[in-house]
């Protein structure tokens, strides 16, 4: 009797002993947190270049100051230096000295063109040089009496008509200003030949 009581006590020491079963929590999900949108960065093209033919300020008040109380007529420059592809723009002014309101004309046209030696350019002609002067607008001012006009003249060193590349040397212009007085059209030299060269290099 007294060893089977022994024999229960130790079997419920033993039961007594034996570690609990581990309980399981249940997982708990994290809250999804909305990603953040990409942001891509957006850049602005650089605008493109834009050639600029307008008359600078400089010449104008240059222009300006040369048209005296008596001067007919005033023209920034006679000579510029320029290579292939680059351009200048001189300024002409002009002043109605007659005696009623009319009408003025400015016109350029080449004259010829000669290397550093002064041998003639042939090939340079004035179909070959056309679109150097192509960014003018030789059209009919009308001016009162003693008004002024300045207008801007371009000159562009551009390939030849046929292509080719214009030889190094002194291309000259003729630019003369018209008036209309009593005749049909405006054909009346008011200014006589003035030279223009353009050294090309």
């Amino acid at each position: 009797m007294r060893t089977a009581m022994i024999i229960a006590m130790i079997a419920l020491f033993l039961v007594a002993c034996q570690p609990a079963p581990a309980t399981t929590s249940p997982t708990q999900s994290r809250p999804s947190v909305p990603s953040s949108p990409v942001i891509e960065e957006v850049t602005t093209p650089p605008a493109p270049f834009v050639e600029d033919y307008s008359l600078s300020d400089e010449t104008r008040a240059k222009v300006e100051k040369g048209l005296t109380s008596t001067t007919k007529w005033f023209l920034s420059e006679t000579f510029a230096q320029l290579a292939v592809g680059e351009h200048y723009t001189f300024g002409v002014g002009i002043t109605n000295r007659l005696q009623q309101k009319d009408k003025f004309l400015v016109d350029v046209q080449f004259k010829r063109a000669y290397d550093q030696s002064g041998n003639t350019i042939e090939e340079a002609d004035a179909a070959q040089v056309a679109s150097w002067l192509a960014r003018n607008d030789f059209s009919v001012t009308p001016l009162d009496v003693n008004k002024q006009s300045i207008q801007p003249i371009v000159v562009e060193v551009l390939s030849f008509a046929d292509g080719s590349t214009p030889p190094p040397g002194t291309y000259e212009f003729d630019l003369n200003v018209y008036y209309q007085g009593n005749f049909p059209d405006v054909s009346q030299e008011y200014s006589g030949d003035i030279t223009i060269a353009v050294k090309v290099v």
